[in-house]
C-alpha cells in the first residue's frame, strides 16, 4: 500500500449508471447477473456487476469511480439521482488522501450501511450478485468506516475472514488495483423478493419465538406513542409479548420475526427485521398522522405478507421536544378490533 500526499479531489465527469461505463477502457468487465439472482430477465433495473482496473472509492463508500475519477451513477450517494451532475456530492471540494491498494476489492456496502435497514436490504443482496458474476476470490470487501455489532455478527456468518473487512474512511480516495461495484440491489422505493429470500437464507433457524409479538417504542425518544402502556395491557390480554429488538442480536431478531404470525408496532426502524418473517404473517403498523411512509407495507408486500396500516393522531407537544421526537397516541379499541378481524 502506498500514499502520496492528500489532496483536494474532485471529479472528472459522470455517467448515469454502469451500464454507461465503456468498455474494455479501464472496465475489465461487466455482467448481468438478473436471471441468476432473481430468476427474472433484465427490466429497467439490471442487476449489473462491474469489474474496475484502478477503480476508486471515496471516503466512507459515497461514490465509486473509474481510475479516472468518472463518477459512476445508480450507486451508492448518487443512487437514483434525477439531477446527477448537480448532487452535492459532486460539487464538494474536500480535502482527501489517496490511497493505493494491489488486489481485488468488493464493494459491499451501501453508502448509508451504517444504518441497518440499508445493510440488511440495500447492501447484504449486493453479495449475491458479486458471487453470481463470479468474484468469490478477493482480497478486500469494502464497508462503512463505523465498525457496527450487527454488520459483523452477519459478516461472521457469512465466513468473510476479518483481515479481509476494509472499513473505508471518509478522508481517503481508496484506489484499488481491481474493483468489483455491483448495482444496487433493486429501483428506489422498491423492494425485490429475492432480496428478502436472501436475508433469510442467512439466518435458517428462524422458529422457537412467541407468535404474537408487540415492539415496544419506550426505549426510543422519536415519535413516542404516549399511550402504550394502555395499548400493551390490552395486546397482552390477547397473548402478545412485547420486545424491544434493538436489544437482540440480528440472529435473536431473526428468530423472533421469523416466529411470529401477527406483529404490532409503531413506523421505526425495527420493522426491517419483517424480512426475516414468513409469507402471511399480519403487520399492524401504527403511523404518527405527521408521518405516513410506506417503506415497511412495501417490505410486507416483498415477503408476501398481510398489512394493515393506521394512523394515530396528535398527542399534546411538550416544548422541549422537536419535531422528530413528536408524540402521538393510537386509538386502543380500533387496535384491537383490526386484530379481531385479521386472524
Amino acid at each position: 500500500m502506498r500514499s502520496i500526499f492528500p489532496f483536494f479531489w474532485r471529479p472528472a465527469g459522470v455517467v448515469s449508471s454502469l451500464a454507461e461505463l465503456p468498455v474494455p477502457d479501464k472496465v475489465l468487465a461487466i455482467k448481468d447477473v438478473s436471471i441468476s439472482v432473481s430468476g427474472e430477465k433484465s427490466g429497467e433495473h439490471p442487476l449489473l456487476v462491474a469489474e474496475l482496473a484502478g477503480g476508486k472509492i471515496i471516503g466512507d463508500l459515497r461514490l465509486a469511480t473509474t481510475s479516472d475519477d468518472v463518477v459512476i451513477g445508480g450507486v451508492q450517494t448518487v443512487f437514483a439521482c434525477d439531477d446527477l451532475p448537480n448532487h452535492y456530492a459532486l460539487r464538494r471540494r474536500r480535502f482527501r488522501i489517496p490511497k493505493y491498494r494491489l488486489g481485488k476489492a468488493l464493494l459491499l456496502g451501501a453508502a448509508n450501511s451504517d444504518n441497518y435497514y440499508a445493510w440488511l436490504l440495500e447492501s447484504l443482496p449486493r453479495w449475491k450478485m458479486m458471487l453470481a458474476a463470479d468474484h468469490r476470490e478477493y482480497d478486500y470487501v469494502l464497508l462503512h468506516s463505523r465498525a457496527l455489532k450487527f454488520q459483523d455478527e452477519i459478516l461472521d456468518r457469512m465466513k468473510i475472514p476479518a483481515e479481509k473487512r476494509l472499513r473505508c474512511g471518509k478522508g481517503f480516495v481508496h484506489q484499488f488495483e481491481r474493483l468489483v461495484v455491483p448495482a444496487m440491489p433493486y429501483a428506489l422505493r422498491q423492494i425485490a423478493p429475492w432480496t428478502c429470500d436472501y436475508v433469510r437464507s442467512l439466518f435458517p433457524d428462524r422458529t422457537g419465538g412467541p407468535e404474537k409479538i408487540y415492539l415496544a417504542r419506550r426505549g426510543s425518544p422519536r415519535r413516542r406513542l404516549v399511550n402504550e402502556t394502555e395499548l400493551e395491557t390490552q395486546l397482552h390480554a390477547l397473548g402478545f409479548v412485547s420486545v424491544q429488538p434493538e436489544n437482540l442480536s440480528v440472529a435473536e431478531q431473526a428468530k423472533l420475526f421469523g416466529s411470529a404470525k401477527c406483529v404490532v408496532a409503531s413506523h421505526g426502524a425495527g420493522l426491517v427485521n419483517l424480512a426475516f418473517a414468513a409469507p402471511g404473517t399480519l403487520l399492524v403498523e401504527l403511523f404518527h398522522p405527521d408521518i405516513l411512509r410506506p417503506t415497511y407495507k412495501n417490505l410486507a408486500a416483498a415477503c408476501g405478507l398481510r398489512y394493515v396500516g393506521l394512523i394515530g393522531r396528535h398527542a399534546e407537544k411538550s416544548p422541549a421536544r422537536n419535531e422528530n421526537e413528536t408524540e402521538f397516541e393510537i386509538d386502543v379499541p380500533t387496535v384491537i378490533q383490526t386484530l379481531a378481524g385479521n386472524r
